[in-house]
């Protein structure tokens, strides 16, 4: 069951669904809501890798443990729990602090299934919860009104992609570790 949950924030179902709801949005003609979540997705990518890089380069500087912030909690959280406030963005836009709601709520499950399953510490799932909340904070303040009719599309699209894509796994951090870690930690 743990594997099961962690999957639907995979990097092997992020990216697709990232990419359709970015589609979808350009698509319906919400460009402003288009830009703005790919934008964000992108730098809440980059911000990741450079969390991640950062750990290599602090375990080899420190001699310790690898870093590695969760990017299935980063994801989730900006994907999943960007959705439920954009979803429900006329509430939020009385009270924005209620975002945390959706947006922690999504991280703290997938955190629990990384801690469980043993692939990250309570530090590395915080840290990528924070990132992914700003992200989904970010897409609650600036998209601005959501079409309403948006959703016909939106909620059905992103639900088959993360269905058809679960399971699916792009090993990202392997990736990261073999471009970016240090020589002396390798050998």
């Amino acid at each position: 069951m743990l594997h099961f949950i962690t999957d639907f924030a995979d990097q092997g179902v992020m990216l697709p669904v990232m990419v359709t709801v970015t589609f979808i949005m350009a698509v319906y003609g919400w460009w402003r809501g288009a830009v703005v979540w790919a934008v964000t997705a992108v730098t809440m990518l980059a911000v990741m890798l450079l969390l991640k890089i950062a750990g290599l380069y602090y375990a080899a500087i420190e001699q310790t443990a690898i870093i590695s912030p969760s990017g299935h909690v980063a994801a989730a959280c900006m994907v999943y729990g960007g959705l439920l406030v954009l979803l429900g963005q006329r509430y939020f836009m009385r009270f924005p602090a209620l975002m945390l709601v959706p947006l922690s709520g999504i991280g703290i499950a997938v955190a629990c299934t990384r801690i469980a399953l043993h692939t990250h510490t309570l530090f590395e799932v915080i840290t990528g919860g924070m990132v992914g909340c700003a992200a989904g904070f970010v897409l609650g303040r600036a998209c601005g009104p959501v079409p309403q009719r948006l959703w016909l599309y939106l909620l059905p699209g992103v639900t088959c992609i993360a269905v058809l894509f679960h399971g699916t796994h792009l090993g990202i951090e392997g990736a990261i570790r073999a471009m970016f870690m240090p020589r002396k930690i390798m050998s």
